[in-house]
Order: C-alpha cells, then structure tokens, then sequence
C-alpha cells in the first residue's frame, strides 16, 4: 500500500471509529431532537454521512456505489422535517458493514491512481484523486464534530477516542 493510501485509510478507520462512538447510546428520539430551527438532527447528519460513504466513497475505493440514501442524505438535501427517516440502528449498522469494505479498498489503491486528475473536483487545492479522498474524510471530520457537539447538547457523555 503507498504512502498516500496508507495515510488515507488510518484516517478513515478513525472516522468510522468516532462516528460510532458518537451515536453510542442514542435513541432514535435523542437522533431527531433539533436544538434549533438553523440546524440539522442527529439522524439527518448520520444519514448524510452514511450516504456519502456507501455511494460516493465505496464507488472511489472499488466497491459498488449504494444510492439508497441519496433522496434523503445526498449533497444538497435539506433536512425535511416531516420525513420518515430510517431507524438509527439501520443507518448504523450500514456504516459498520460499509466501513470494513472500504478500508479494504483504501489498500488496493496504487499510488498511480492517487495521483491522477479527479473525477470531481473537491474545494481543495490538490486536484487528484488523493486531495478528493482526503476532502472526502475532513468532510466526515466537520460532521462527526457536529454529532460530538449535539450528543453533549442531549446530554450523554462526551464522545470517546477508544
């Protein structure tokens, strides 16, 4: 494995490590409490970042791309109040079984492909696939700092590093 992937992937089985720890001990209750009209739920932003792993970052790692979430997680969603969201458990699980496929797909990516032009371009200077993985894992970051933030806000523990 480069370098770059190696990098990648240790970043990545952190994220999915955190997001769990996150949602540890949320009810699908505490997941759709809203603090505020401005902001989105607990749920919304577990879903969104499910959506992004199981379509946009298994399609980059190898895997198969998952649009099942994409109506109501994708880029540019608005969280819709009045939806019907999957139960948390649901969204959880997926993370866990998309998780251990694209880490493994982290591993299969030559420094070659890293290297080349992305198929998108991300708000990032570096423009090849590796500065598009690495958005793609801040983005995970920003977001899994909001649940951190929100699951002290219900009132559980802050979120663990372990």
């Amino acid at each position: 494995m480069s370098n770059s992937a190696s990098a990648l992937k240790a970043q990545f089985d952190l994220q999915t490590r955190l997001y769990n720890n996150a949602l540890d001990g949320i009810t699908d209750a505490e997941a759709q409490n809203r603090n505020s009209d401005h902001v989105n739920h607990m749920k919304w932003i577990a879903g969104h970042l499910l959506n992004t792993r199981v379509d946009l970052l298994s399609r980059l790692t190898g895997g198969e791309p998952d649009t099942t979430y994409g109506a109501q997680f994708g880029r540019g969603v608005a969280l819709d109040v009045n939806a019907n969201y999957p139960p948390m458990e649901e969204i959880t699980s997926r993370w866990k079984a998309a998780a251990t496929k694209i880490s493994e797909g982290f591993t299969q990516l030559p420094e070659e492909v890293l290297g080349a032009k992305a198929p998108v371009q991300a708000p990032v200077a570096d423009d090849t696939f590796r500065g598009l993985l690495a958005f793609l894992v801040s983005h995970e970051a920003y977001h899994i700092g909001q649940l951190g933030l929100l699951r002290k806000m219900a009132g559980k523990e802050a979120m663990s590093y372990n």
